[in-house]
């Protein structure tokens, strides 16, 4: 068969980058945008929590369905692109306007505002970006090329973390309207090539099969032992990496006394690491395996988040060096991450066609997708809480290196649940080992 051409393997990787950039601003600046670590709040924290909980809660419940809608979709673009194609620009509409509130101060109309907008920006989300996550198997049928697709958009995510860590100097520099501008632009710009210029042409051999209806294609995900162990050790992970992420402006601002442009600083050795070992893990997936790499991710991770409470009580540095090399370990496994989820999950999926006969890529995504995304609510609710602990609405060090601790045991549970995982790769084939 025809080798892909480099253009689509390039606009393909070019779309993680506007995956993945809207998804960081969100889950750092949102909450830094309406309740400012050093500044009156716009909405009251809690209230904001429970927002951005509402938001994951309905993205949750959408995903499976947009998910499975576009399995079963039938148009003269395909299964995936026309979501794709429909769904982007309404998106971005939506994310710019988030960090555009009505009021300037504590109002009732800002908490309107954003309780309207966060869920409607994850179904918007979920739409475009949903299908693109499925959409590998549509462009070719062949392994090698699929991870030829998956290495491109791995590279384009790395591009995002270097980009994403000069959001604190753009904010301090020329303020959110800019800031959320050009991440706007950046988001079209990356990915209109593919969604006008990748075309869908893969046939599976399920096609003539009557289609799943949606409860009995989301039950036979959920019957999947593999599928669930996945989506657990996940799930849990990301309510401990969200933590984090939120977390960083309000511990640079608040416990480490500096600006927003002082959050790029904190960030640069992260990101330096992280892209150095993104090769290190790609390198040790293929010798090793990925059930033991994710072990390594869950549980260095875990270990890496517990470590910013020995911030201050290091033998080297002031605070913001012991925390920049705090954060920059944490680097490590988090490449691991970026790195291994999906080509787990296409390991899941390809054992359930084995087992069903169908080929349901975008069901489990969704299916995950409802786990996640409610862990990631919940996530955001907690760091309305728990860092302000001890203080007069603002967040303490006490408060701030709690919420790291219980990240860390998030990451930690996700290793406990991830051990029971069957699956392993064994002379190119995937088998089941209990």
């Amino acid at each position: 068969m025809p080798r892909l051409p480099f253009s689509t393997k390039l606009y393909y990787g070019m779309a993680a980058l506007s995956m993945t950039l809207p998804d960081l601003m969100v889950v750092q600046w949102l909450l830094v945008r309406y309740v400012p670590p050093d500044k009156p709040h716009l909405v009251p924290a809690t209230l904001f929590g429970l927002l951005f909980l509402l938001g994951r809660v309905t993205e949750g419940a959408t995903c499976s369905l947009i998910a499975h809608w576009s399995d079963v979709c039938q148009s003269r673009w395909g299964r995936r692109l026309p979501f794709m194609r429909l769904g982007i620009l309404p998106f971005v509409m939506v994310f710019f306007c988030l960090f555009v509130p009505p009021i300037g101060e504590m109002h009732w109309a800002n908490a309107v505002y954003v309780g309207i907008l966060i869920p409607t920006y994850f179904i918007l989300y979920t739409t475009a970006f949903t299908p693109y996550l499925a959409l590998i198997p549509e462009i070719t049928s062949d392994l090698k090329e699929r991870v030829d697709l998956t290495t491109a958009q791995s590279i384009f995510m790395v591009i995002t973390n270097v980009l994403f860590t000069m959001a604190g100097t753009v904010l301090q520099q020329w303020g959110w309207v800019v800031l959320a501008g050009a991440a706007s632009l950046l988001i079209v710009l990356f990915f209109l090539p593919a969604a006008t210029r990748l075309r869908e042409g893969t046939k599976h051999a399920d096609a003539a099969q009557e289609p799943l209806r949606y409860l009995e294609s989301v039950a036979l995900a959920l019957r999947n032992r593999p599928c669930r162990i996945a989506m657990a050790s996940i799930s849990v992970y990301w309510f401990g990496l969200n933590a984090i992420i939120v977390i960083i402006p309000h511990w640079t601002i608040s416990y480490l006394g500096r600006s927003e442009g002082d959050v790029t600083k904190l960030m640069i050795p992260f990101v330096a690491v992280n892209f150095v070992f993104f090769f290190v893990f790609n390198a040790l997936a293929t010798k090793l395996g990925k059930y033991a790499m994710m072990l390594v991710t869950f549980l260095g991770s875990g270990l890496a988040m517990m470590a910013f409470c020995l911030v201050g009580h290091l033998p080297f540095g002031d605070l913001f060096l012991q925390s920049a090399v705090v954060f920059s370990m944490f680097g490590a496994p988090l490449a691991g991450f970026m790195v291994l989820p999906f080509a787990v999950l296409s390991d899941v999926i390809d054992y359930d066609a084995q087992l069903t006969g169908h080929r349901r890529e975008a069901i489990f995504i969704g299916v995950a997708g409802v786990c996640q995304k409610i862990m990631l609510g919940l996530s955001v609710l907690t760091v309305t809480v728990v860092p302000y602990l001890g203080g007069n609405g603002e967040p303490t060090a006490y408060g701030l290196k709690l919420m790291a601790f219980l990240s860390g045991l998030a990451c930690i549970a996700a290793f406990l649940i991830f051990i029971r995982y069957p699956l392993r790769e064994h002379q190119g084939r995937i088998r089941l080992v209990n």
